[in-house]
């Protein structure tokens, strides 16, 4: 699967899974390791925020993100664990990766209890 294709599904996941107009939405994924969780929420028409229910997500999406995270940091390059998808009602995104040294060495060390 491409990156374009991945976040296509990303967006797609978020529109199926918001019920109602909404303006924004944010989606915040952790990787580490084969692991993936994600958090995120929209602004309805009303400007009020709400959450995005991810366990409504095509469980697919998982090894979508996963993946995301193989072909980025291929070859050491673009370290990152953390990223935030933000996703407009018009289509427009935007994908931030971030590496949160704090995130890493909580996991290092939980690995070694």
């Amino acid at each position: 699967m491409t990156v374009d294709k991945i976040y296509e599904a990303i967006g797609s996941n978020i529109n199926t899974v918001i019920k109602e107009d909404w303006q924004k939405a944010i989606l915040n994924i952790e990787v580490l390791g084969g692991m993936t969780s994600n958090t995120g929420t929209y602004i309805n028409d009303q400007n009020n925020e709400k959450q995005i229910d991810v366990d409504e997500f095509d469980f697919q999406l998982t090894f979508d993100l996963i993946e995301l995270h193989e072909i980025t940091t291929e070859g050491g390059n673009n370290k990152w664990n953390r990223a935030v998808f933000t996703l407009f009602s018009t289509g427009k995104f935007d994908m931030e990766f971030i590496w949160d040294q704090e995130l890493q060495d909580e996991v290092e060390k939980l690995g070694k209890e």
